[in-house]
């Protein structure tokens, strides 16, 4: 982690690199990560950079590794063959998915397009299922990482109403179900499930008996009114809610640098989310 000679914070920077901030300090040395596409290939890339570059990271196309690419460089996809050279196993999604299933996950992280306040996830579908509105790309090996997950981190890169959402249409991935134990009731293992929503506004954990998730700590120069605006349920808060430091210089330097691979690989970002890149921490 950073020493205190490297706190010296960025005053500068976008909701979405704070959010990639949050999300790579909640990796611990220990962890075994089951690592998905899109924007946590980019959080745990960040962790290994900051962090531990040993950390042990498994990638749902069946490919183990407990150390970096050589040359560092960012993947544009779980399957690119710059991951096969220095991994420490190559398999396939079966391989990788029983270890899910032996419960040797200990970190997961996952983005979606709409969650709900017990950290159940859409990717399916906007409106009815078999007449919507929308079809969204699906879950692809996330509905098993989700239930099988002992730590489970949802990211969101924008917190809104419409992607807050009280209750789902349809579930692709499972939080909590409906609160309380429906989600061990299902079947799920009991040391399963979310334990932290992060947007660029806050971060969200769930109460442990409701299972319903509530605002646990505030980005930067967000207020608990504006996280409340934004979500499409009565969000409960917490009875101290923590402030969370913003990103030292080190980390943005690491941040930018990753979003600049990421984007080399043809990974999308938006332009508010870019602003900063080209200037000076």
């Amino acid at each position: 982690m950073d020493t205190k000679e490297e706190k010296i914070y960025c005053s500068e920077y976008s909701g979405f690199e704070m959010m990639l901030v949050s999300a790579s300090r909640q990796v611990k040395r220990n962890d075994i990560i089951f690592n998905a596409f899109h924007w946590p290939f980019l959080a745990v890339h960040m962790a290994r950079l900051l962090h531990f570059p040993d950390l042990y990271n498994i990638i749902e196309i069946g490919i183990t590794q407990d150390e970096f690419i050589k040359p560092t460089k960012m993947p544009y996809s779980i399957s690119d063959p710059i991951l096969v050279p220095n991994s420490l196993f190559i398999g396939d999604s079966i391989d990788v998915l029983s270890v899910l299933q032996r419960g040797e996950i200990s970190l997961a992280f996952l983005s979606t397009s709409i969650i709900d306040k017990y950290g159940n996830c859409n990717t399916t579908v906007i409106g009815p299922y078999d007449k919507p509105i929308y079809r969204l790309p699906g879950g692809g090996g996330a509905t098993e990482i989700a239930g099988l997950s002992k730590r489970l981190i949802w990211l969101l890169d924008e917190h809104t109403k419409r992607r807050f959402k009280e209750k789902l249409e349809f579930i692709t991935d499972p939080g909590y179900l409906d609160g309380f134990e429906s989600r061990v009731k299902a079947g799920y293992p009991p040391d399963t499930g979310p334990e932290a929503i992060i947007t660029p506004l806050c971060i969200m954990r769930f109460d442990s008996k409701t299972k319903e998730a509530y605002l646990d700590a505030l980005h930067p120069n967000v207020t608990i009114e504006q996280v409340k605006e934004n979500t499409n349920w009565e969000l409960k808060v917490a009875n101290d809610v923590k402030q969370i430091e913003p990103p030292t210089i080190k980390e943005i330097e690491i941040c930018r640098k990753t979003m600049k691979d990421a984007i080399d690989q043809y990974y999308i970002l938006k332009p508010e989310w870019t602003y900063y890149l080209d200037k000076k921490s």
